[in-house]
């Protein structure tokens, strides 16, 4: 049995799961399995991931669409390895990565999970990756570390690796929206166990360009799942101390506002209006939020010329 499996979500992924299968084959550490995914694909992944690396290394799993969660969940179950590792299907690892956060998670048995920095990276080049990469830990966002986690997701899940008893303590992830499934596992995760977390970017973390001409969703996802969380399990950590009250206000107020600018500079002018009536309401920048919204709306309108 090896020591890790590589959960990896799949769906139409045929233009990357190749790459992105590759910088896990090419590591240091090679005591894993990689389990793929395929949740409901329509186009060539699942041949493309069978036809990866040695064989018995990639195993493919296929299952009808059920989306990320579900499949993170899928390949969770169907692996009984110590440790699981998470990674998206477009993005890529330092050839360092698994080998640094075993040798974290050996020396320290009481952590949940260990995570690493990363960076964006928009897939139009090979990412360029730091040399020299070690173990050192940022501190800062290491230990029982709650309180910051409901400001925001500091836990790429590309960078996570698990302890397969704290997987068995969290349960499954919910399967209720993409953009918040996994923030509301971390954050229950940091309750229960501490983090540790690498400084050294091991993540090359892909955002395509159409990633962000999308039309944008109508509800604010991210900050109703954090006050979804917030109601839960409250401001206070069991272990003590609690979220910083200036910089949550903060991280809410810039959430409402950039939901607010999208929609108006190209989604739906109704719901962004709503939304900088919400930030006008709440204070204390009202002229400030009257001034951004004019310049949204005069982005709006230029566009539509064009």
């Amino acid at each position: 049995m090896p020591r890790v499996t590589v959960v990896v979500p799949a769906f139409n992924a045929a233009a990357f799961i190749a790459a992105t299968l590759h910088s896990v084959l090419a590591g240091r550490q090679q005591d894993f399995e990689i389990c793929v995914v395929d949740d409901g694909s329509t186009d060539a992944t699942a041949e493309l991931a069978s036809g990866c690396g040695p064989r018995g290394k990639v195993r493919v799993l296929r299952q009808r669409n059920g989306g990320l969660s579900a499949s993170r969940n899928c390949g969770i179950e169907q692996s009984d390895s110590e440790f699981v590792a998470l990674l998206d299907h477009d993005d890529l690892w330092h050839p360092a990565k698994l080998d640094l956060q075993l040798a974290v998670l050996d020396a320290k048995p009481e952590t949940g999970l260990c995570y690493s920095e990363f960076f964006s990276w928009n897939g139009l080049s090979p990412p360029v990756f730091a040399e020299g990469c070690d173990a050192t830990l940022d501190e800062s966002l290491s230990g029982w570390i709650y309180p910051k986690m409901l400001l925001t997701n500091f836990a790429l899940p590309s960078s996570i690796v698990f302890r397969r008893s704290a997987l068995h303590t969290l349960g499954p992830f919910l399967c209720d929206d993409h953009q918040t499934d996994d923030w509301e596992y971390t954050v229950r995760a940091s309750r229960l166990f501490p983090f540790a977390k690498l400084a050294a970017p091991l993540v090359a973390y892909r955002q395509t360009p159409g990633s962000l001409s999308r039309r944008p969703r109508q509800e604010n996802v991210t900050e109703l799942m954090r006050d979804s969380l917030i109601a839960r399990f409250g401001l206070t950590s069991p272990q003590g101390g609690s979220v910083d009250a200036a910089e949550l206000a903060r991280r809410r107020h810039k959430g409402w506002r950039d939901f607010a600018i999208t929609h108006v500079e190209r989604g739906s002018l109704a719901t962004g209006a709503s939304a900088f009536g919400r930030l006008w309401w709440a204070g204390p920048h009202r002229a400030h939020t009257a001034f951004i919204a004019t310049k949204a709306l005069g982005r709006r309108l230029i566009h539509s010329l064009r």
